[in-house]
């Protein structure tokens, strides 16, 4: 909590702009830019409190993300891409269906479906198995692999251990706005400053009212995945 990491999505995806520094995409600055203009280029965010059209069937709320992204040439029709979409996100059978008759897991898939709808090269993932039991989580992790073997970059945060672990092949660790660590998953839980952060020290005092709930870490894992070659 407060480590930085949905500020750094958001400069990333364009949403608020950076006080300094900039955020790369192959060479080409993409931060201080409309958030249009941010998925355009290739970039596209979820949000950890999922975000749908609440009047729009899920069908619809993929095509917006189709008209609203540029997903290139190679999908068909516009229809044939959302749904193309949902048959790979496990949705489809219920197209027609209101985001609110949705299950939690299948409203993140819908934030997910919509995300992908617009054709990015890097997918910002945002605490995206928060919430869910080890059955669902596993299975949302297994979709996330699908994706990057698909060709799409993710950057993930999460505080879930096993979906960082399971996925990520490369590892940063923030605390209150700074990073810590940095490596591959082996390596980085190793490292003394990150046991120190998600278990604390001893005779550390007991979590004031700001801090994380308990069982929850005081750092951010921001886990970076990349497709194979």
């Amino acid at each position: 909590t407060g480590a930085g990491k949905t500020t750094l999505f958001a400069v990333a995806a364009g949403s608020v702009p950076a006080p300094r520094g900039r955020v790369l995409l192959d060479g080409k600055q993409v931060s201080g830019k409309a958030g249009h203009r941010s998925v355009h280029q290739g970039i596209c965010r979820t949000h950890q409190i999922v975000r749908p059209f609440a009047k729009l069937s899920v069908l619809d709320n993929v095509l917006v993300g189709h008209y609203y992204g540029r997903p290139g040439p190679g999908h068909g029709t516009p229809l044939e891409h959302a749904m193309g979409i949902l048959e790979f996100i496990g949705l489809a059978d219920r197209s027609h269906q209101l985001p609110s008759q949705l299950t939690l897991v299948d409203r993140k898939k819908l934030e997910v479906a919509r995300a992908l709808a617009t054709g990015p090269r890097v997918l910002l993932l945002d605490e995206v198995v928060a919430g869910l039991n080890p059955v669902e989580a596993r299975r949302l992790v297994d979709l996330i692999r699908l994706i990057r073997d698909r060709g799409t970059s993710i950057i993930m945060i999460e505080h879930v251990m096993h979906a960082v672990m399971g996925v990520s092949d490369r590892v940063m660790v923030l605390d209150h706005g700074r990073q810590i660590a940095e490596g591959t998953p082996q390596e980085v839980v190793k490292v003394p400053q990150v046991i120190e952060a998600y278990l604390g020290r001893d005779g550390d005092e007991p979590a004031e009212e700001d801090d994380p709930k308990p069982g929850q870490p005081r750092g951010e894992t921001r886990g970076a995945s990349s497709p194979p070659p």
